[in-house]
Parts: C-alpha cells; structure tokens; sequence
C-alpha cells in the first residue's frame, strides 16, 4: 500500500487529466513535445504539480524512502491500475545522482521540478523528458531536482551497462 496525505488526492486528480490527453500516443519525441507545450513550465497545471509533489515530500507521501542516503530518496505514489492509465508512478528528490543504468522496456515519462536554477535530469531542465521503449541509461541528476516519473504497467529492467559506458 503506497502512502497518501491531504494533497495527494488533488495530484492524482491532475496527474490523471495529463494521462487522459496522453493516451493511444506513443512515448516519444513528439509526446515529449506535446507534454512540453501543453503542461509545460510555463503553465498552471505544471506549477500545480510542483507545488502539490513539493507538499507530498512534506506530508511523507512523495519521496519518502531513502535509496542512497538523503541525496536519492523515492517513493511510489500509485500502482499502475485503470485511473494511472497503467502506468505505476513514482516520485524521487534527487542531488547530484548517477542512479542504477536500466532498460525503460516500455518508455517512461518523467516530470522534471529543477530545486535550483542549474538543477537537471539527463541534461534536461524545468519540464517534461521522454524516453522511447527499449530505451537505456544511467539516470544523472546534476544539482537538486523533485521528480515524477511514470513507467507504463510499471515496467522497468535494471541491468549491467554496456562494456562502453560502463566505465
């Protein structure tokens, strides 16, 4: 059973209405692009989001188990079901991170909250970043970030990086 707290009901409730104007498209490129534009930094749905997952690490909802100390914290906010359009959804509070290289076999979505003005994931600021399925990487937070990212049917594959950047 995941946590909940007096705002997580409000996030969900919007995080559903960005899920609803995502579905039949394909996590890529141009879903990235269509997240950036219409839930974007620069609207109200994005500044609600940060500020409801910013209350969530308050209330012990969102980001609340450490992974490698206070610096990589995570925490599940739902399970995929029919409400998250099958996609599990987690949060992360994230400092100058180099996390564990896996497959996103499905894609992921990730919603990027920079908690300073040079703060990023995978070279990416304020906004939204997808990756295609089969999709690989060491996920690199430089600065301090709060996340959300959503993995369709939960579906992630941790494994040893390729001999060539493994290093």
């Amino acid at each position: 059973m995941v946590p909940t707290g007096k705002h997580k009901p409000e996030l969900m409730n919007l995080v559903g209405e960005v899920l609803s104007d995502l579905e039949g498209r394909p996590l890529d490129a141009d879903m990235e692009s269509h997240l950036n534009e219409r839930f974007g930094p620069r609207t109200s749905t994005y500044r609600r989001l940060c500020d409801l997952l910013s209350a969530g690490v308050e209330e012990g909802w969102a980001a609340y188990v450490d992974i490698q100390g206070p610096n990589y914290r995570r925490g599940r906010l739902a399970e995929p079901s029919d409400k998250t359009a099958q996609m599990s959804i987690e949060s992360a509070r994230l400092q100058d991170v180099k996390g564990q290289y896996h497959c996103h076999t499905l894609g992921e979505i990730n919603m990027i909250i920079p908690l300073e003005p040079d703060g990023q994931f995978c070279g990416h600021g304020a906004g939204w970043k997808v990756f295609p399925p089969m999709s690989e990487h060491f996920p690199t937070v430089r600065g301090r970030a709060l996340m959300m990212y959503f993995l369709p049917q939960g579906k992630i594959e941790y494994k040893a990086p390729p001999a060539e950047i493994s290093a």
